[in-house]
């Protein structure tokens, strides 16, 4: 079997951990890269294992995609879905699901496929709190309801063989994903389908708005016209708070577009600057040193590699 090779690619997430902390992405990127082989040093293997944890957020947001669907699977079969049914159904099983596998400690041999936790790997006793373990709930239920209340009546029309497939990282096999510029650009919307020759892409939320939300939108219009060759103006693009029950949309234009290209040329280059001769089809990174801590400490302590950058920082165990 050929060595897999770690190539150059650009998403809104990696983009966005880059930002935040230039040592984020060379963990996530670099140091963990081959962290899964009987080969790999320690040091691989913690940073692969750590690149893998989930926290209370991600889990709500996956809990929260995976009762959503399961609803709307069963209101196309003519149901009626409630939220205790949807919660139930698909939320409540993830959820104790990952919380048995984190608590397991199964990850530290199979982190790929068995969750851990931050919450547990750093939380101490707080891990166990029912301080975040009851609004996950809570919270997952609120978005379940507002999705029926706000959201499903809106898609009633819309059946099966309008949709289009999204490959996600869940279902094996490459994510969904396009090229530019030579470049692969992995884009995941949650939900797309057509209505006559429209394209209709919706991403849910679990939590609180933030700007940086429309970008994603337009990097999704981006995928949709790069793509599958859909022009600008037969885009739609939704971002479904559930939380708070809101919903943004927008009609994709020729000039989104166009900010979608330039922000990622832009992101592209930065990151290239912690390439060797920044050289993205080499890909090999400048040692660990040249790749900046967080300018903002305190954002550390919630860092899934946190291990890793401690004894740079000095500040002892996340509380």
């Amino acid at each position: 079997m050929a060595e897999l090779k770690n190539t150059f690619s650009w998403s809104f997430s990696a983009a966005s951990d880059f930002e935040e902390c230039r040592r984020k992405r060379y963990w996530g990127k670099y140091a963990m890269w081959g962290g899964w082989s009987k080969n790999a040093s320690p040091l691989q293997r913690t940073a692969y294992r750590l690149n893998k944890m989930d926290n209370r957020y991600s889990l709500m947001g996956r809990a929260t995609e995976d009762a959503v669907m399961w609803a709307l699977r069963k209101a196309q079969a003519g149901g009626a879905p409630t939220v205790e049914e949807a919660y139930e159904a698909a939320a409540r099983p993830m959820l104790n699901r990952a919380w048995k596998e984190s608590k397991s400690g199964q990850w530290e041999q199979d982190p790929k496929r068995v969750c851990c936790l931050w919450e547990h790997y750093y939380g101490g006793a707080k891990g166990e709190s029912k301080e975040w373990v009851e609004p996950v709930i809570e919270q997952t239920r609120t978005c379940i309801g507002n999705f029926l209340d706000r959201v499903l009546p809106r898609l009633a029309e819309v059946r099966p063989e309008q949709e289009v497939h999204i490959a996600s990282p869940e279902s094996g096999g490459e994510p969904e994903c396009f090229e530019f510029e030579g470049i692969k650009i992995y884009a995941i919307p949650d939900y797309v389908y057509r209505l006559g020759d429209v394209w209709h892409i919706h991403d849910w939320k679990a939590g609180k708005a933030k700007p940086e939300h429309k970008d994603q939108l337009a990097l999704y219009g981006l995928w949709a016209h790069t793509k599958h060759g859909i022009e600008a103006g037969k885009i739609m693009v939704f971002l479904e708070y559930l939380r708070d029950g809101v919903m943004a949309y927008e009609q994709v234009t020729e000039d989104m577009l166009e900010a979608a290209r330039e922000s990622v040329k832009m992101s592209v280059t930065d990151m290239a600057d912690f390439l060797v001769d920044e050289d993205i089809q080499r890909n090999q990174a400048l040692p660990k040193e040249d790749w900046d801590l967080a300018l903002e400490p305190r954002s550390c302590r919630m860092c899934k590699f946190y291990e890793l950058c401690e004894p740079e920082l000095g500040q002892g165990k996340p509380q």
